[in-house]
C-alpha cells in the first residue's frame, strides 16, 4: 500500500509539472497569436482606409475581416486571461505543495534530532543535576578515605591542640626515647666478640698443656 501510495505521488507530481509545462506552452502560442491577429487588424484597417473612397468594395471586405480578427482576437485574449489565472493557480498551489513537503520533512527531522526530549524533560534534567554533582563529590570522599584506617574527628584534634602550651610539647619531646649511637652499639659488639675471642685462645692453651704432660 505504501508503495502504491509513493506511485501515485509520483504520478501527481509528474501530472502536476506536466501541466504547467503545457500551460506555459499554450501561453506562449496564445501571445504569438495574438501578435499575428494584431498585424492582421493593423492591415486590414489600412486597407479599408484606402479603399474607402474609390473602391467601397474592397473596403466592405476589409471591413469584414478586420471583424473578424477582431473577434479573434477579443477571444483569444479571453483564453490567455483564464490561462494566466490557471497557471498562477497551478503554480501556487504546486509551490504549496513544497512548502508542505519542506515543513514536513523538517518536522521529521527535528523529531529525530530531539527524540523523547521535552521541555519539561529539560527542566527535570536540570534540577537533577545538582544532586548528582552532590552525589559525584560524596563518593570521591568516601574512597578518598583510608580503608581499615584510624578516623581522628578534626574539631577534636584542633581543640586538643589549643589546650597544648609550649612547655607540654618541649616536654613530649624530651620523654621521646631516640636510639643510641650507632659508633657505640658497634664499638660494644667489637669488645664482646674480642673477651670470646680471648677465653677460646686461653682454653686451648690450656690444651695443648695437658696433651704434653699425658
Amino acid at each position: 500500500m505504501a508503495q502504491r501510495l509513493m506511485l501515485r505521488n509520483q504520478k501527481d507530481e509528474i501530472s502536476t509539472k506536466g501541466a504547467l509545462e503545457r500551460l506555459r506552452n499554450l501561453q506562449e502560442f496564445l501571445a504569438k497569436k495574438t501578435d499575428y491577429l494584431e498585424k492582421k487588424i493593423d492591415a486590414e484597417t489600412k486597407t479599408a482606409l484606402e479603399n474607402r473612397g474609390k473602391n467601397k468594395g474592397a473596403a466592405l471586405q476589409a471591413m469584414r475581416r478586420l471583424r473578424r480578427y477582431e473577434k479573434q482576437l477579443t477571444q483569444v485574449d479571453g483564453t490567455t486571461a483564464s490561462l494566466e489565472v490557471q497557471l498562477e493557480a497551478l503554480t501556487s498551489a504546486s509551490v504549496n505543495v513544497e512548502v508542505s513537503n519542506c515543513l514536513r520533512l523538517t518536522s521529521e527531522a527535528l523529531q529525530r534530532t530531539f527524540g523523547d526530549i521535552t521541555a519539561d524533560k529539560v527542566v527535570d534534567l536540570r534540577d537533577d543535576a545538582p544532586d548528582r554533582m552532590e552525589d559525584t563529590e560524596e563518593t570521591g570522599d568516601n574512597l578518598a578515605k583510608a580503608l581499615g584506617g584510624e578516623e581522628f574527628d578534626d574539631d577534636e584534634l584542633l581543640a586538643e591542640l589549643e589546650e597544648m602550651s609550649p612547655d607540654d610539647l618541649i616536654h613530649k619531646l624530651t620523654d621521646i626515647q631516640l636510639p643510641s649511637d650507632p659508633t657505640e652499639e658497634l664499638k660494644a659488639k667489637g669488645d664482646k666478640k674480642s673477651a670470646t675471642a680471648k677465653e677460646e685462645e686461653e682454653e686451648g692453651k690450656e690444651m695443648r698443656k695437658l696433651a704434653e704432660w699425658m
